[in-house]
């Protein structure tokens, strides 16, 4: 399983599964049963042999592995082997018994995205598998190292129930050589994994031999060594049985750069934003889990839930740049996006242009060359400042602007509304109109009256009749061409004048009545 440093990435998957699948590749049989079993939306080898990357994995979930000559064994196994008797001074030759203050506080945080929810834990501190003696020394270091340590989380933790077992797992395994053995035997039968029931004899009184039993420990490390003729000889190191989990393996941690991706969708199921990306080496249907986006700004607040920012997700087919959070090549997200020889247009001579386009061609483009700023839709919508203090406003079909209260438009020196074919003003539901259509025709209609004023001349016009009035200067009517026709058909028509009431014709004046009256007062 010492393979060539490679990188690959598993979807919707366990690491049980994962490490079962390099195996069988291997032809490594495997003994499986790991603590954590939870479904992982990726997982991701990264310039790592196969065994190293097991190797890993072991580490960051706190699983029991090691190769006991014949399989892999990867998680607690269900049943340990069967104790060997071993004697100091028979089967011993030699024997040392070891403590270490390994215990110490630690305090490790966490963060689910898709939640929101910032987790934190401090390590149980409790001496959980350790038998007497590595209890004693487990108690005895938390005293001496007070201060608890800082750390981040290194497996993705999705809630408080996974932290607790991580923290229990951590603290088990990172104590789990408090109390140890070395020893040197002749019984090849030992192996990595071997369970030894240990036993030490002693002369109690002159021809009274006694024994006494150490425990049991597992053997972690063993050296066999062979020479000529029969011998044989090894050595190992062991701990007590009764640990819950295996010293960590040494394992060096990759750190993952920056790299370039392709978008393969934005379609997120949970409607966040995120994106799933191919990376260069991901071939043969390989891809990310959803990954968030990094934006200038972006958030929620009082009265805005949620998209608060700068929201812009990369389009299917763009390519992006990755960063990866603690440089764990598991946990990426989009830092921007790059153009390419074919994508890129650049900013025009003089890098005057800036531009804002979607996917459709809407665009907010900005000219430095001229300080223009122009915004336009797909439909042919457009507005323009020109740089000069100049501004424009062009639909190709319709434009509707609303006010909820009032609308103003002050122009310091001409204003001009031109229509086409009709043009309409309406206010009150209809209460004033006027309306001017392409023919010339002009309507202007007021539920309740029409006034005409200029300063103490005014026409009013109402549901009782017209009133002329003129408060200065004269009332004329005059028809150049045509005639001039004053009729009342259901009432009298009166002409008065305070002084003098003339009524003339150039040639004749006619005065016509089935009863004529002239009378002076």
């Amino acid at each position: 399983m010492e393979t060539a440093h490679s990188c690959f990435s598993w979807n919707d998957t366990t690491i049980g599964n994962v490490v079962k699948k390099l195996c069988a590749e291997a032809k490594v049989q495997l003994e499986l049963n790991p603590a954590y079993k939870e479904n992982k939306d990726y997982i991701c080898q990264y310039e790592e042999s196969d065994f190293d990357f097991i190797r890993r994995l072991a580490h960051q979930y706190q699983e029991w592995m090691y190769f006991d000559g014949t399989k892999l064994i990867f998680g607690k196994p269900r049943k340990l082997a069967d104790p060997i008797r071993l004697e100091y001074g028979t089967t011993l030759s030699s024997l040392d018994i070891g403590l270490q203050t390994l215990a110490r506080s630690e305090q490790v945080f966490s963060y689910h995205s898709g939640a929101d929810r910032e987790m934190q834990r401090m390590t149980p501190d409790q001496a959980i598998g350790h038998d007497k003696l590595s209890g004693e020394a487990f108690r005895a270091s938390l005293g001496m190292f007070s201060k608890p340590a800082r750390q981040h989380a290194l497996p993705r933790i999705s809630n408080e129930t996974e932290l607790i077992n991580y923290m229990g797992r951590k603290q088990a395994a990172e104590t789990a050589e408090t109390h140890y053995i070395t020893a040197e035997s002749q019984v090849p039968t030992l192996r990595v994994g071997s369970v030894i029931s240990l036993y030490s004899s002693f002369l109690k009184r002159v021809g009274d031999l006694s024994e006494e039993s150490l425990g049991n420990f597992i053997i972690i490390e063993i050296t066999h060594e062979v020479s000529q003729g029969s011998y044989y000889k090894n050595r190992f190191k062991a701990i007590p049985a009764t640990i819950k989990a295996l010293p960590s393996p040494k394992v060096r941690m990759p750190l993952a750069e920056t790299q370039m991706a392709t978008v393969l969708s934005n379609a997120d199921p949970q409607g966040k934003g995120r994106v799933r990306v191919r990376m260069n080496w991901q071939t043969d249907g390989m891809q990310t889990g959803w990954v968030r986006v990094m934006t200038p700004d972006g958030g929620s607040s009082k009265d805005v839930r949620s998209n608060r920012g700068f929201v812009f997700i990369p389009e299917v087919g763009d390519q992006v740049l990755l960063g990866f959070r603690h440089g764990d090549p598991a946990r990426p997200y989009v830092m921007g996006s790059l153009f390419n020889g074919v994508t890129g247009g650049g900013g025009g001579q003089g890098n005057n242009c800036k531009s804002l386009t979607t996917r459709s061609g809407s665009s907010l483009k900005l000219d430095d060359s001229a300080g223009s700023v122009t915004l336009h839709d797909k439909g042919g919508v457009s507005m323009n400042f020109d740089g000069g203090g100049c501004s424009s406003f062009k639909a190709r079909k319709n434009s509707t602007l609303n006010a909820g209260q009032n609308h103003t438009i002050n122009a310091g020196s001409n204003s001009s509304v031109n229509a086409g074919a009709n043009y309409s003003a309406n206010v009150g539901k209809g209460a004033s109109c006027l309306n001017m259509d392409a023919n010339g025709d002009i309507v202007l209609e007021g539920k309740n009256k029409i006034t005409i004023k200029v300063g103490e001349n005014t026409i009013t016009i109402s549901a009782d009749g017209i009133v002329t009035n003129a408060g200065s200067g004269d009332v004329k009517t005059t028809a150049t061409t045509g005639s001039v026709t004053i009729e009342s058909t259901s009432s009298e028509a009166s002409f008065k004048g305070s002084t003098n009431t003339n009524i003339g014709g150039g040639d004749c004046t006619y005065v016509t009545a089935t009863d004529v009256e002239i009378n002076q007062s």
